[in-house]
C-alpha cells in the first residue's frame, strides 16, 4: 500500500491510501483528494498507477505543480517526496497505510470559487528550502530494506499499540518515549518505565537529537538523520 499526506506547513490535514488507479486532486469537492486552498485548481493534477510504482500528472492547472521547486507536468513520485500545490504540499509515501483515509473535506462552497493566481514557482521554492532544511526523520531496517518515516508532526510517540512508531516488546509502554519539535531540531523523551530508552548506546531521560544518533527500545533500533 502507498499513501498521499495533504500538509499544510508542518500540519498533517488528511491522509489517503492509493487504493484505485487514478486519484484526482484539487479544490472541486468531486475530487479524491480535496485540497482547500484558492491557490490550487478546482481539477488540479491526479496521482496514478505507472508500473509497479505511481507518477504525478498535472491537470493543466493555473498556478502550476512543483516538485522540488521544478514546474512539472508529469512525474515519477519517489518515496517521501513533497509536491507542492499554492501553500499545500501533498506527501508521497510508498510504503504507507492511512489509518483515518480522508477525514477532512473542504468547505462544500470552496470549489465554486475562481482560482487565486499567485507567484507559485517562488512560493514553491521558498517552501521547498524551508522543509528541506528542517525535514529529519526515523530511519527503520525492515525486512532488508530501510523504510524512513518522517517527523512532520509537532510531537511524535514512540511505543506499544497505539503511537507514531511502533516498538512492540514485553513491558514496552503504550507510550515509552516522543521526539518533540524544538525549533528546527528534535527533542527525544523517554515516559519512564521498565525499558530503557538509549541513545548511541547510552540511557537517556531526555536528550536533543543529532543527525546520525541511533535510538533503541526494546532491540528496534531508529536512526535520526535528514530525510
Amino acid at each position: 500500500m502507498a499513501k498521499i499526506t495533504v500538509m499544510f506547513g508542518s500540519n498533517i490535514e488528511t491522509e489517503h491510501n492509493l487504493e484505485k488507479d487514478e486519484l484526482r486532486v484539487g479544490r472541486a469537492m468531486d475530487c479524491d483528494i480535496v485540497v482547500d486552498n484558492l491557490g490550487v485548481s478546482r481539477h488540479h493534477c491526479s496521482i496514478v498507477r505507472d508500473g509497479s510504482g505511481w507518477a504525478l500528472v498535472d491537470k493543466g492547472s493555473n498556478n502550476g505543480t512543483f516538485v522540488g521547486g521544478t514546474k512539472v507536468t508529469k512525474h515519477i513520485l519517489q518515496n517521501q517526496e513533497r509536491v507542492i500545490l499554492g501553500k499545500h504540499s501533498l506527501v508521497f509515501d510508498a510504503h504507507g497505510y492511512a489509518q483515518s483515509a480522508g477525514a477532512k473535506k473542504g468547505p462544500a462552497g470552496m470549489g465554486g470559487e475562481m482560482t487565486m493566481f499567485v507567484d507559485q514557482a517562488a512560493l514553491a521554492k521558498a517552501m521547498a528550502a524551508a522543509q528541506d532544511a528542517k525535514r529529519m526523520a526515523l530511519v527503520i531496517s525492515q525486512g532488508g530494506r530501510d523504510v524512513v518515516m518522517q517527523l512532520m508532526r509537532d510531537e511524535t510517540t514512540l511505543g506499544n499499540l497505539g503511537a507514531d512508531v511502533p516498538a512492540k516488546g514485553f513491558l514496552v509502554k503504550a507510550l515509552q518515549a516522543k521526539i518533540v519539535r524544538t525549533g528546527t531540531s528534535h527533542r527525544l523523551i523517554s515516559m519512564g518505565g521498565w525499558r530503557a530508552v538509549k541513545v548511541n548506546g547510552q540511557k537517556i531521560t531526555e536528550r536533543e537529537l543529532k543527525a546520525g544518533d541511533v535510538i533503541v527500545i526494546a532491540g528496534h533500533m531508529f536512526t535520526y538523520r535528514q530525510a
